[in-house]
């Protein structure tokens, strides 16, 4: 009888053990998990600190009024170009408006063919 508590004992120390491996290698397995992330973590910061930086220089209103001078071939308005909003009406001219009522269930491209 003594035989079979003692080898139930060891059998039970066996497992006990066993758990206990299979516990603390999970554990330094999310460990790892954890500082990996930490340092993903860190590293994105200073991308997005670099991005900023990279923005701001980006975003230079010297730099951006020399490219728009460049690229664009802007003018300044002239002042017959500026009209007051009570006089849009004169200057546009009013568009059809597109009843759908005969059927069609293409309005948008009813309204282009109107447009053309």
């Amino acid at each position: 009888m003594l035989k079979v508590v003692n080898a139930a004992l060891v059998v039970g120390l066996i497992m006990s053990a066993f758990v206990l491996y299979s516990l603390e290698h999970s554990f330094r397995k999310h460990e790892r998990q954890i500082i990996a992330l930490k340092q993903e973590i860190h590293q994105e910061g200073e991308n997005i600190k670099l991005l900023k930086a990279e923005w701001s220089y980006l975003i230079r209103p010297e730099r951006l009024e020399r490219l728009a001078s460049e690229h664009l071939q802007l003018r300044q308005s002239r002042p017959y170009q500026l009209v007051k909003h009570s006089e849009l009406a004169e200057t546009i001219p009013p568009r059809r408006a597109v009843e759908p009522s005969d059927g069609s269930t293409d309005l948008i491209g009813k309204m282009l063919k109107a447009l053309q």
